[in-house]
């Protein structure tokens, strides 16, 4: 008993020891309560993101929306500018001796540029992928349908979060 008293109390100051090792490091919680208090940042209603082109980019838009700014708190004159361009392709994945396609995969590729506005210099140029991919039902074309649609969805959704990891880690660094 005294033992297993013994291990417990040893890993818990190890435990202890390691916390205060990490809060010295500068280490700050990207959604904690210091990155809400303030008010005038890029990820709350100070960034103008252009439309995107087609079906694919309005739903982009929107998550991206979503992420960066969920109170919807909106600028007269937002600071930066952000310009995403979107391009969807399907290439068939498994394709059956007689020409016949199982499944496609999904190649969402999209280029972005962050501008300040009040200079226009560009702050931020990259590009991001992300890859799905989905089963044909070869008798149920709307099955197939809505399973390309879903895996768009989840797929442009998946994009939004990169979006909000890459510009929130470029204003951590640049702030």
């Amino acid at each position: 008993m005294w033992l297993s008293l013994k291990k417990t109390g040893s890993v818990a100051i190890r435990l202890l020891i390691a916390c205060g090792l990490l809060t010295a490091c500068g280490f700050e919680p990207m959604y904690g309560d210091a990155a809400m208090q303030s008010i005038r940042t890029p990820l709350q209603g100070n960034l103008l993101i252009e439309p995107i082109a087609n079906r694919e980019g309005q739903v982009l838009k929107i998550a991206l929306e979503d992420r960066f700014n969920p109170e919807g708190i909106k600028f007269a004159s937002p600071d930066y500018h952000l310009v995403i361009t979107l391009r969807k392709t399907l290439i068939p994945a498994v394709v059956k001796s007689d020409g016949t396609i199982q499944r496609y995969d999904i190649w969402l590729d999209s280029s972005f540029k962050l501008t300040r506005v009040s200079d226009k210099t560009t702050l931020l140029e990259s590009t991001l992928k992300r890859r799905g991919s989905y089963n044909v039902a070869t008798d149920a074309n709307f099955a197939t349908h809505e399973a390309e649609g879903d895996v768009t969805e989840r797929i442009l959704k998946e994009m939004a979060e990169d979006y909000l990891l890459r510009l929130s880690g470029y204003f951590a660094k640049s702030s």
